[in-house]
């Protein structure tokens, strides 16, 4: 079976109104497709950066996978959170992105989105916190109803992310 090596970080994001950032993320693989070692899921740390910095995670993502085939090629899918005053977290950002197919080092940017709500969640989310989330988070990364969703872009999260594939040209799948 053909072979890819996933190695990076998440280096942080950048353009949130919220400060006391955090990420949750994922890794999707299609049936084809069967992890060999690494954690294809975690959380980074809380960074609290100044007024207009990055927040800066610096999160290790080392994945090995096998393949039968390239359907369901891997996709990230992320979360961002912030912690108020009290502790409390709430959502503030979704989203995800495809790993890249070419082998090297790869730097990546997901644009990150929330729901918009009702007037009645904004007024409420304002004044007593919580922001409207999604029933079913794997809307994020599947295809379908997500177009039917009223959103607000929110900031970007930075990704450096080193591909490598091997045996692929053993089993004729071409690259550029």
């Amino acid at each position: 079976m053909a072979e890819v090596h996933i190695v990076g970080q998440i280096v942080g994001a950048s353009g949130f109104q919220q400060r006391n950032l955090f990420c949750k993320w994922g890794v999707e693989v299609g049936q084809s497709w069967d992890r060999l070692e690494g954690a294809d899921m975690g959380q980074t740390h809380v960074d609290h950066p100044e007024e207009g910095e990055m927040a800066v995670w610096a999160h290790p993502i080392d994945l090995h996978y096998a393949c039968k085939g390239l359907s369901g090629w891997p996709k990230i899918h992320f979360q961002v959170w912030h912690q108020d005053i009290h502790g409390r977290s709430d959502i503030c950002g979704y989203s995800f992105c495809h790993i890249p197919s070419s082998p090297g080092m790869h730097t990546l940017d997901a644009v990150t989105w929330s729901l918009e709500g009702s007037l009645l969640e904004r007024v409420s989310a304002f004044f007593i916190g919580g922001s409207p989330r999604l029933k079913l988070e794997e809307v994020v990364h599947t295809p379908g109803d997500r177009f039917r969703l009223q959103t607000v872009s929110g900031g970007v999260i930075h990704l450096e992310l080193g591909i490598v594939l091997k045996d692929f040209s053993k089993y004729n799948v071409r690259y550029n």
